[in-house]
């Protein structure tokens, strides 16, 4: 690959993301990601009542009337894996408002920006509002990837882009491209990790690159405060980790950088304890608050691991992915930390301790204290935003002009078992809500079926296409990048 073409990797690389997220966003019909008749009803509420949209009955218990195909989209086909995407046909075309308390309006139980951002996409024909929402979330994501690119050392630019490939694939990218706030908890959480360590390593606030980087370190943090309760709280341990890796003396020499971190840290923190209820609501599980439990979910706390990694199906934990996706990711996490590991000092060493600590301290800790065990109630996709954050910190150099680099044979075997897995995993997503996914009938045929049936998806063939090419380019980018043939190459 020639200088230039490397020079440019803050183009093709984001543009490469954003197709991959593009396509992830039309492989589903409405209300695919979980528990998306409450967020949905939540955005079309977010800015209160207004006509044809959402309007409060003044009822009590309260309800709101909404747009019947934002709630009812979802149940005709969630957890029902032989049921496809043509079924939300009928309440996508209707006219009909209905009545629900599914809204975060009443309930609280996220901070509600995410939902008033996305309210603005809100309109008649809720197909098309709720892809509009999808793909200005992969915009989002990816304008950000622009400037981690661009302005971001190297080092830290590279770790925060493998871990991106590593833990976003296929979780990641489904949440991401979807209407489920979880998509910016994850990226919003490691992006505020990326930006808020490089900006702690500029020289000069007089550079407009500093303040890119500031500016884009606050965005990620709102982006992770307003979807999640528990990304808000992310941000604190996220900020001890920038902390232990930057060091004493960068933290002191550097204090508007360091008090602004500290600011967003705290509001974080503000953000958790004004949306959570202090006072313990009851056990949401069945077990039995004991040691054993503990010990239960701590040998069992893998399983929520690999869910991120394909494990878990997709959806309404209805779209099974293949045992090759969650393998290879685990292979690949494993070789990665392998790599990572190799490149250890103290700074490093308390970083990864507290996020580690973290990791699985937060959800044991809330599942103990809830009577919850593993495969109750807490998802994978819960801890992802830490545990990208985690695999970053791993892949963190000491010197952070210079990303630590993979033989070369190693990392071709990771980006082609991740390219693989990407390609896999979308093309079941896909398949799953096609009209012809259950028709065994056609054979292989089948595979390549054109036979999309929400109105704003391409052909399959033309999407699972866009879609392989460009997991391959921005798979393929990020780790040529981290290849040690790449660093003789340009020495």
């Amino acid at each position: 690959m020639s200088r230039r073409l490397l020079t440019l990797t803050w183009v093709w690389l984001p543009i490469s993301f954003f197709l991959l997220g593009c396509a992830w966003a039309v492989t589903s019909p409405v209300g695919a990601a979980p528990d998306d008749d409450y967020h949905l009803a939540s955005i079309w509420c977010a800015q209160g009542d207004r006509d044809q949209v959402c309007q409060d009955t003044g009822l009590v218990p309260q309800k709101f009337i909404v747009a019947a195909g934002a709630v009812n989209s979802a149940f005709c086909f969630a957890t029902k894996p032989d049921v496809t995407g043509d079924c939300t046909a009928s309440e996508l075309n209707s006219t009909e408002m209905i009545l629900t308390d599914r809204v975060n309006n009443i309930a609280q139980l996220y901070p509600g920006g995410y939902y008033r951002v996305m309210s603005v996409f809100t309109g008649s024909d809720v197909e098309k509002s709720v892809y509009l929402m999808r793909l200005f979330s992969v915009f989002v994501v990816s304008a950000l990837m622009t400037a981690l690119i661009r302005f971001v050392p190297n080092g830290i630019r590279q770790a925060t882009l493998v871990a991106i490939a590593v833990t976003f694939i296929p979780l990641g990218m489904f949440l991401v491209a979807s209407t489920n706030p979880s998509g910016w908890a994850i990226a919003g959480t490691l992006y505020f990790f990326a930006f808020g360590l490089a900006l702690l390593y500029r020289s000069s606030w007089r550079t407009p690159g500093t303040w890119v980087i500031a500016v884009a370190m606050c965005i990620s943090a709102i982006m992770a405060m307003s979807s999640r309760v528990d990304s808000a709280a992310f941000l604190s341990v996220v900020t001890i980790a920038v902390f232990a890796l930057a060091g004493r003396r960068r933290i002191i020499s550097h204090a508007p950088a360091s008090l602004l971190l500290l600011v967003l840290a705290v509001a974080g923190v503000v953000t958790y304890f004004m949306v959570t209820p202090i006072e313990a609501s009851g056990e949401l599980g069945t077990s039995e608050q004991s040691s054993n439990l503990l010990w239960s979910n701590l040998v069992e706390f893998p399983n929520l691991v690999q869910g991120i990694v394909g494990g878990w199906p997709l959806g309404w934990n209805d779209t099974a992915l293949p045992a090759f996706v969650s393998v290879i990711g685990l292979l690949v996490i494993g070789a990665i930390a392998y790599v990572g590991l190799s490149h250890v000092w103290a700074k490093k060493a308390v970083a990864l301790t507290v996020t580690f600590i973290a990791f699985i301290g937060f959800p044991l800790v809330f599942m103990q204290t809830q009577g919850i065990a593993v495969g109750e109630v807490v998802q994978s996709r819960y801890l992802l935003p830490l545990f990208a954050v985690l695999i970053a910190t791993v892949m963190i150099p000491e010197r952070v002009k210079k990303p630590i680099r993979i033989q070369r044979v190693p990392v071709t075997l990771i980006a082609c078992g991740l390219w693989i897995s990407s390609s896999l995993a979308i093309w079941v997503n896909a398949h799953r809500y096609s009209s012809v996914a259950v028709d065994g009938s056609r054979g292989v045929s089948s595979l390549f079926s054109a036979d999309i049936v929400w109105s704003y998806g391409p052909p399959l063939v033309v999407t699972i296409t866009v879609a392989v090419l460009a997991g391959a380019v921005f798979i393929a980018g990020i780790f040529i990048g981290s290849s040690e043939k790449h660093e003789k190459a340009l020495a």
